[in-house]
Formats: structure tokens, C-alpha cells, sequence
């Protein structure tokens, strides 16, 4: 039996005490490395994972909501570094990480590394827009250099082929991923400047992991590349991939495909359409010209036709003609004018005839009677109804008016009395009503 001076707790309260100190002992969020070795993705979206090292595990959860803001997608075998919240379970008594982040342990080495070479190269000069070669406009020679299966190869040739058919096309075959990708790379590059037959190279790979492109972050290829005197395109990984061979080539190209155009930015059809635009403007400068000398002996034949002396004479006739109907036009508008004038004097003394003054005048007189009869009769009105209504509040306040509804008024020596204290027995009483008044004596007097 258990001694009853000791606390019992429940399980549950055993469980919400470990919650309160795993959770109080993590504060914040925490960052664990391990490797994933399990995965599970539920129909819900939600990820469970086991994350392990040497000697032990640990169930983790990342929520749907999260899966889309992960910098790296979970795998199994994925050495990881995991920004987490430690939480407890309380319902079966365990413990899990709440994932919020997740990244690869090895990509943070890359990434080191190659932000150091990024900046040794750029002091050193490397990248500066000053350095880099123009691309050619019109390439004879393109040389590739990448792998020879693939579907990179085909589209970048397809592309070509369509764009800018008869050009030379050389390929070189190079490791695209492993130890060996920069040294293949380099050696093709010292192959081709050696050659010098090529007007540009394209380095080009298709999308990887950030480990597959490690080669392409190598300090020697980089400088391979610089000192290339052929100008080079490269198109390396996905288009949000940078590696340090794209900042130090010519010209980098979001995918190979458009490494392709770039090389061959000039196609037939843009030569074609070039043919066709200097021949239109050729055209148009011939027709300009023509138009011209047209438009000069025009201008001399006007010339020598104006100095005419049939047609001054002629200029001179219809000039009299012109002025002979002006002046006729200038006197018909001043007999017209006149003409108003003279009908506007008339209307005007017509309005000053005293008949029509004197019948205006009595017009107006009869209308001022008749509005002067009605506000007088409106005043009348309105004075009568503000008698009529004074009487009847004369009428309303006037004490003896309640006669009339069968109420009467008791006088008891000469004064009004309405309570019984102010009667006394054999007392003369004075009744009036509404049409007279009435003589009485007080015989008895009851209270209620």
C-alpha cells in the first residue's frame, strides 16, 4: 500500500509536468544535425520523419503549411541541419521536433567555399564587365562543350541548326559532375584556343544538385575561362543556379537553350529580314530622289509659266474681276445695314407712342387693385382668426366655464370652499350653477 502522506499524481499531470520541462528547457527554436532515415508523407501533406546519428533517433514533423518554404525538399539519407521546436506530447507521453527549416550539411560547406572564391576572384579582377569579349554577330564557328548524352547536346543543336543553319559546329565531350568535370573542362578549353578556328564556345549542363555542380566552382576552370580568348557563353544548372564559371564567362545564359539563341542572336531570318529592310530603304531613297527632280521640274515649268506675260495679263483681269465683286458685296452690306437701323428706329418710336403708354399705365393700375384687394382681404382673415382663437382661450382658462358641464361652484362666507374643514354646521351656502345660483344652509357634514 502506498503510504497516504505521499502525493499520487495522474498520468496526466506527470505528462504535463516532462511537457513543461522539455519545452521550458528549449527555448525558442534549436538547431540538430542528423540524417534522415525515414520518411512518410501523409495524404494530409504533412512529412514525419526519423532523424538519426550513431547512436540515437528522434521522430520529427513538418507541417504542410511549411513544406513549400523548405530551402531543401527532405529525403531519406539527406545529412540535414534542422531548425526545429522541441515539443511534447502529451496525449501518449512523447516527444517530437516541430520543423521549421531544413538544410544540407553539405551545402553549407559549399557554400562557404564558394563565397570565398567569389570574393579572392573578384578583387582579383575577374568578374569586371571591362574584361569580358564581345559575342560575335555573325558566328562561322561554335564551338560546345559538354556532355555527349544528354538532352543538353540536342536541344542546343537543334536550336542552332534552326536558327543559323551551314554554321560549323564542334563538340567536345567533357565530364559534366565529379573530380574530373574541371579538369575535362580546361583541357577542351586549352584545345580550342590552341585551334583558334572557333568565334565562341558554350560550356553548358543541365539542372542538378548544388553537390553535381561543384565543379563548375573551381578556381582553375575559372581562370581557364578568363584567360580564353574566344569568347564564352555558359549555361550551368537551373536558371536560380550561379556558379563561380558564370560570373567569369562573357556571357551567362538562364538554360542551354538560350545559350544557343544567344550564339546565334543574328539567324537566317533576321540576315534575311536585314537583306529585305536595305532593299526597302533602298528603294525608298530611289523613290525619293525621283520624286524630287519630279517635284524641281514642276517647280521650273510654274515658274517659267507664272513669268508668262498672257498669263500676268490674265492675273491682272481676274484681279479687277475680284475687286469689282468685293466692292458690290461692301455696298449691298452697308444698304442692308442701313436698313436696320432704319427698322430699329421705327420699333423704337412705336414703343414710345403715349396712347400705348397711357393703356400700359391702367393695365398696371387695374393689377395693383387686385393684388391690394387681396392682401387686405388675407389681413382681414388673419385678424379674425387670431380673435377667434384668443376667445376661445379666454374661454378655456375662464374658471366658470366648467359650469357648462355640470360641475357647480360652493361659496361658504363669501369665499370658495372645496374641503369639508371649510364648511360649519348652519352655515349660509351659495351654490352657483351655470345659469344662476342657489341658497342653501349646511344641515350635516360627513368626511370620506
Amino acid at each position: 500500500m502506498a503510504n497516504t502522506e505521499e502525493k499520487i499524481y495522474s498520468v496526466s499531470e506527470i505528462n504535463s509536468h516532462v511537457k513543461d520541462i522539455i519545452e521550458y528547457s528549449f527555448n525558442g527554436y534549436v538547431i540538430v544535425e542528423g540524417e534522415i532515415s525515414q520518411l512518410n508523407k501523409a495524404q494530409s501533406g504533412h512529412i514525419y520523419i526519423t532523424l538519426k546519428d550513431e547512436t540515437s533517433s528522434v521522430k520529427c514533423t513538418l507541417w504542410s503549411a511549411r513544406v513549400s518554404k523548405m530551402q531543401v525538399y527532405p529525403k531519406v539519407g539527406l545529412k540535414a541541419l534542422i531548425k526545429c521546436k522541441v515539443s511534447f506530447y502529451e496525449k501518449n507521453g512523447t516527444y517530437q521536433l516541430d520543423i521549421v527549416g531544413i538544410s544540407s550539411v553539405s551545402n553549407g560547406k559549399f557554400h562557404e567555399l564558394f563565397e570565398k572564391l567569389k570574393l579572392k576572384l573578384k578583387d582579383e579582377g575577374l568578374f569586371d564587365i571591362k574584361f569580358k569579349n564581345n559575342l560575335p554577330k555573325y558566328p562561322k564557328s561554335i564551338s560546345i562543350i559538354t556532355s555527349l548524352t544528354g538532352s543538353v547536346i540536342q536541344d542546343i543543336l537543334k536550336i542552332i541548326e534552326r536558327r543559323l543553319p551551314g554554321v560549323v559546329i564542334e563538340i567536345y565531350a567533357c565530364n559534366v559532375q565529379g573530380e574530373n568535370c574541371p579538369t575535362s573542362i580546361i583541357k577542351q578549353l586549352i584545345e580550342i584556343n590552341k585551334k583558334n578556328s572557333s568565334d565562341v564556345i558554350i560550356i553548358a549542363r543541365g539542372g542538378g544538385s548544388l553537390e553535381d555542380l561543384i565543379g563548375y566552382n573551381d578556381e582553375y576552370l575559372a581562370r581557364q575561362i578568363y584567360n580564353s580568348k574566344i569568347p564564352i557563353i555558359t549555361a550551368v544548372g537551373h536558371e536560380t543556379d550561379t556558379t563561380i564559371v558564370d560570373l567569369v564567362s562573357d556571357m551567362r545564359a538562364a538554360t542551354p537553350s538560350e545559350a544557343a539563341e544567344i550564339a546565334t542572336r543574328e539567324s537566317v531570318s533576321d540576315i534575311l529580314n536585314c537583306f529585305y529592310e536595305f532593299g526597302n530603304r533602298l528603294d525608298n531613297t530611289l523613290f525619293n530622289i525621283l520624286n524630287n527632280k519630279k517635284y524641281q521640274l514642276k517647280e521650273n515649268k510654274n515658274t517659267i509659266e507664272k513669268n508668262n506675260p498672257e498669263n500676268k495679263i490674265n492675273n491682272y483681269n481676274q484681279t479687277v474681276d475680284i475687286y469689282t465683286e468685293t466692292l458690290k458685296t461692301k455696298l449691298l452690306s452697308n444698304l442692308m445695314s442701313e436698313r436696320n437701323k432704319m427698322n430699329a428706329l421705327k420699333v423704337k418710336l412705336k414703343s414710345l407712342d403715349p396712347i400705348s403708354k397711357i393703356s400700359e399705365l391702367e393695365l398696371k393700375i387695374n393689377n395693383n387693385k387686385e393684388v391690394l384687394k387681396n392682401i387686405l382681404n388675407n389681413i382681414l382673415i388673419q385678424k379674425k382668426n387670431i380673435i377667434n382663437l384668443k376667445n376661445n382661450k379666454i374661454k378655456d382658462i375662464n374658471p366658470l366655464s366648467i359650469l357648462d358641464k355640470g360641475y357647480s361652484v360652493v361659496y361658504c362666507d363669501g369665499k370658495i370652499a372645496s374641503k369639508t374643514a371649510e364648511f360649519k354646521l348652519d352655515k349660509n351656502l351659495k351654490i352657483r350653477v351655470t345659469d344662476g345660483v342657489i341658497h342653501s344652509k349646511v344641515k350635516e357634514i360627513k368626511k370620506n
